[in-house]
């Protein structure tokens, strides 16, 4: 990983980023160049509605992009002896499949979590599939015994993925 640089991303990482997305997505079909230019639009919106409330990382090699993190934090209700109570959740974790196994994921991850330490964010929470749990685990991660989460019906009568 000594020529991957993990680092904060940049507004000028936009574009980049929407097409590590786009790979993230694994559509069937690639987007047209339309679709696109709306979708880093739209994130680049997103993006900056956010504001401190994301934390996003980038690795980079040889000035490409070839991995991403997310970590959106938020408030959660007060307590009476804890006023400020902060929650993450990590997201779109993705790193091109050239680079995978070599620490590049949880060089991303571990750049998230150093970064919510330092803004006091005391619990963080992952959906991972089962090729990036042993990675979670490294980083201190557990399984959550109550955790749970429930899915809006599609109009169909089923559950979406």
């Amino acid at each position: 990983m000594a020529d991957v640089r993990v680092r904060p991303m940049t507004e000028s990482d936009v574009a980049a980023v929407a097409e590590l997305k786009e790979q993230w997505a694994a559509l069937p079909e690639p987007a047209a160049p339309d679709q696109r230019r709306r979708f880093a639009e739209t994130l680049a919106s997103w993006i900056e509605r956010r504001g401190a409330s994301l934390i996003a990382r980038v690795a980079d090699h040889e000035a490409e992009l070839v991995g991403m993190a997310w970590l959106v934090a938020f408030e959660r209700v007060p307590n009476i002896d804890q006023t400020v109570r902060l929650t993450g959740d990590i997201q779109s974790v993705y790193v091109a499949p050239a680079f995978r196994g070599a620490g590049v994921g949880s060089a991303l991850v571990a750049s998230l979590l150093e970064a919510a330490d330092t803004r006091g964010i005391e619990r963080i929470t992952v959906s991972a599939n089962h090729a990036a749990a042993p990675l979670y685990e490294r980083l201190g991660f557990r399984p959550g015994e109550f955790l749970f989460e429930r899915r809006r019906p599609s109009s169909t009568g089923l559950s979406s993925p």
